[in-house]
């Protein structure tokens, strides 16, 4: 089995380009015997926060002894990520068996890689009989493949803009757009906080009938302590009770997340037995239960190395809180970013804490070349300097603290660095 060749026949999909709509993502499932309708799926969209609320969950209903399957994109250092049982990566044999198939029905309809991809961990979340399945979308909610799932319970978190051009250049259209994955009498939390956007759900929840439960309304999540590791302690505060949690995440916007998991823990506790102790264990343990990478991740503590995947304005603006919540005001900033991305919006909100940006270019094709990059650098009258690769960048700036971010490609690309110098 040559499963390189194979991943680089599903990867070549993607050439088909995004393509929203079901019509393709149906006729998989169709072929599949239609997986999708024998999982208690839990459907998560958002802009920001989606992939740390469906780890928190993940590591939630683990710790309960809840067989969880979990459907995330994108990877960070091998395909098998994406689909997890119990976090255990799909094996290579599974992706070849279930792959192939679905492979030769896309393929003439022009199926796209996600699709596929879909499908795959649908298919093979039915034939384990995971007791919960936690999907996040892709891109958007209404015309994403996740979105043919029947759930027992939908999520949305906080909205921000990307992918403007396919979702909308205004935060209601955006919001409007992940409004989509809401479902006739299914509740659906909403993680988000502004009037107009919760405004947007409201509307379409009433009109399906879905019963709505803000988080925000409800519950108030306080930090009480920021911690050095890039840990903190939180209170949790409802109409009834207030309880502490200590969690391996950090940042403000953890806390929010917290809110939107909470609230969700609720509406699922009709459904499966989740106590206090389950939720504990969970937040304590989000990174590892949960396989959480890339979240405000440090790699090594001193100097700092510190990893995080945002890769718009609103993600850089809170790993630069979280940093100086933490204590740091002043790091290097190694980055790489894809050039479809706000960049400038990205470098104004790292700026404030950086001394210095290392910069390089992801390999891969939509990454915007190191010279691009640079002059966006130099617009903010910032210290930039260029690299080949961004190995070689971590190099030059890891002599004193240092944050990698930008792009789920700048954290394979650093972690695989991080790897061969262990392995040496």
């Amino acid at each position: 089995m040559d499963i390189q060749a194979l991943l680089d026949e599903l990867y070549a999909m993607t050439f088909f380009g995004v393509k929203p709509g079901l019509e393709r993502i149906t006729a998989l499932c169709e072929a599949a015997d239609n997986p999708q309708y024998h999982l208690p799926v839990i459907h998560v969209a958002g802009t920001n926060g989606k992939g740390s609320v469906c780890a928190m969950l993940t590591a939630i209903f683990r710790a309960a002894g809840y067989r969880t399957g979990v459907y995330t994109s994108p990877h960070i250092r091998h395909f098998n990520e994406r689909i997890r049982i119990d976090g255990v990566p799909i094996s290579d044999e599974d992706i070849a068996r279930l792959a192939r198939p679905l492979m030769d029905v896309a393929k003439p309809i022009g199926g796209t890689f996600f699709e596929v991809t879909t499908a795959m961990a649908f298919r093979l979340f039915a034939e384990r009989h995971v007791d919960v399945a936690i999907i996040e979308t892709g891109l958007g909610g209404r015309l994403d493949a996740t979105n043919i799932v029947h759930p027992l319970l939908s999520i949305i978190t906080s909205i921000d803009y990307d992918h403007m051009e396919y979702l909308g250049n205004s935060l209601e259209d955006i919001a409007r757009e992940k409004a989509g994955i809401i479902k006739p009498d299914v509740a659906v939390v909403i993680g988000e906080r502004r009037p107009e956007l919760r405004y947007v759900f409201a509307e379409v929840a009433t009109r399906l009938h879905a019963p709505l439960d803000i988080a925000h309304d409800r519950l108030h999540v306080d930090v009480d302590a920021w911690h050095p590791d890039f840990t903190m302690t939180v209170s949790v505060i409802d109409e009834t009770f207030r309880d502490y949690y200590t969690t391996d995440l950090c940042g403000q916007h953890q806390a929010e997340n917290i809110a939107t998991v909470m609230a969700a823990v609720g509406q699922l506790s009709s459904t499966f037995f989740l106590e206090h102790r389950h939720v504990r264990e969970g937040l304590r343990n989000v990174k590892g239960l949960g396989c959480l990478r890339g979240r405000m991740e440090p790699l090594q503590t001193s100097p700092l190395l510190l990893l995080d995947v945002g890769h718009n304005p609103a993600g850089c603006r809170a790993l630069v809180d979280t940093l100086r919540r933490c204590g740091y005001e002043s790091v290097n900033v190694v980055l790489g970013a894809m050039a479809d991305k706000d960049v400038d919006g990205m470098v104004r909100a790292l700026a404030p804490v950086t001394s210095a940006f290392h910069i390089s270019a992801p390999a891969f094709p939509r990454a915007m070349a190191t010279s691009e990059l640079a002059t966006v650098v130099r617009q903010h009258h910032m210290n930039v300097i260029e690299h080949p690769s961004l190995a070689a960048a971590l190099d030059a700036s890891r002599h004193t603290d240092t944050v990698c971010c930008g792009s789920f490609h700048v954290a394979d690309e650093i972690l695989a660095a991080m790897e061969k110098e262990s392995s040496r």
